[in-house]
């Protein structure tokens, strides 16, 4: 490996001088700078990454735990989440960090999240599809690493969250509008957004003066390709067949509509389908499908910027950052008699 010795050897100056030229220190000599900098150019140097993280104290390294393990954790076959990451790395690495996807395990040795990103000198982490209950994750988050998470609640770190409350909203209140009386919301397992979702449902359905009974919420589980199609068959076997859907997300809501058609069943003549997200896949099947937006650039660009924030400043002052909505109106609803 090509040492700063070896450059200084061949410019016929001092290592000190040659470390204060590729560090660009005004005290050098232009013309020994150009000199300096020409030799280690053409002699392949390349700066030793560790020896900077010490005498600089910042490795321009971030962790990303992001996990791809299990039917639930379904890392980069996740659509939305995928999308959110791409953006983060695109805005990352335009300021010069490079990303480290944070695991379990060095080489052979099984460590924790927290003690990877140390052994790998992260400057910060963000955290996105993961269970924040687990407890390796929550020692990371209350560790003095800078932490963001993605849409998740907590007391101690910065969160970047999309409106899921607004996003019900606005999706049970379209189906109200087009009379539809008589929804079921497939939403998936329990934990901050769908409790946000959930609560988005009641509050419409209730400022309308829908009653709600145990009927009306079905629980699935986010990306489960079985568990949906279970909960859809069993919704539509009812004695009163739902007018409408609301599925979880739309990657739900595109195998729903299989299910439904496999039954027989028009949309959205017989049934009114609406999902969550605005991913590419609900507008390329037919018919294009109803759905929330939301922002995934903008997500993952707004995480990148409050943790390089944080990094840089050392200020880890909590600051939560909700990221807006929009309706997208397909093809997938249609207005229903009122009864």
């Amino acid at each position: 490996m090509i040492t700063i010795y070896d450059i200084a050897k061949n410019v016929g100056c001092s290592s000190a001088t040659v470390s204060k030229a590729l560090n660009n220190y005004p005290d050098v000599n232009a013309m020994t700078r150009k000199k300096i900098l020409e030799m280690a150019e053409s002699m392949g140097y390349s700066p030793n990454s560790q020896a900077q993280a010490l005498t600089k104290n910042k490795t321009w390294n971030i962790g990303v735990l992001f996990e791809t393990e299990s039917e639930i954790r379904n890392g980069f076959t996740h659509y939305f989440f995928s999308q959110i990451l791409e953006s983060f790395k695109k805005y990352t690495e335009e300021l010069g960090y490079d990303l480290t996807f944070v695991s379990q395990k060095i080489g052979e040795n099984k460590v924790s999240f927290l003690q990877h990103v140390r052994r790998r000198r992260c400057d910060g982490v963000i955290i996105a599809n993961y269970d924040y209950n687990d407890q390796n994750a929550l020692e990371l988050i209350h560790s003095k690493i800078p932490v963001v998470v993605i849409d998740f609640d907590n007391d101690t770190v910065s969160s970047i969250f999309s409106e899921n409350y607004e996003g019900l909203k606005l999706l049970t209140q379209h189906l109200i509008d087009l009379n539809h009386r008589n929804i079921v919301y497939i939403h998936g397992q329990r934990n901050y957004v769908t409790g946000e979702r959930i609560r988005g449902f009641e509050d419409t359905m209730n400022a309308n003066n829908c009653k709600i009974t145990g009927d009306h919420l079905v629980e699935s589980a986010y990306y489960n390709r079985e568990n949906i199609a279970d909960k859809t068959r069993l919704v539509l076997a009812r004695d009163k067949r739902p007018t409408a859907i609301i599925f979880s997300d739309d990657y739900a809501a595109v195998l729903g509509i299989k299910v439904i058609q496999e039954a027989g069943l028009k949309i959205p003549e017989d049934i009114s389908v609406v999902g969550f997200d605005g991913l590419e896949l609900g507008q390329m099947i037919t018919p294009h499908l109803t759905t929330i937006v939301q922002d995934t650039r903008m997500i993952g660009e707004l995480a990148a910027k409050r943790l390089t924030e944080i990094i840089e400043t050392k200020n880890r002052t909590k600051i939560d950052i909700s990221v807006g909505v929009k309706l997208l109106e397909g093809a997938s609803c249609k207005q229903v008699k009122l009864i």
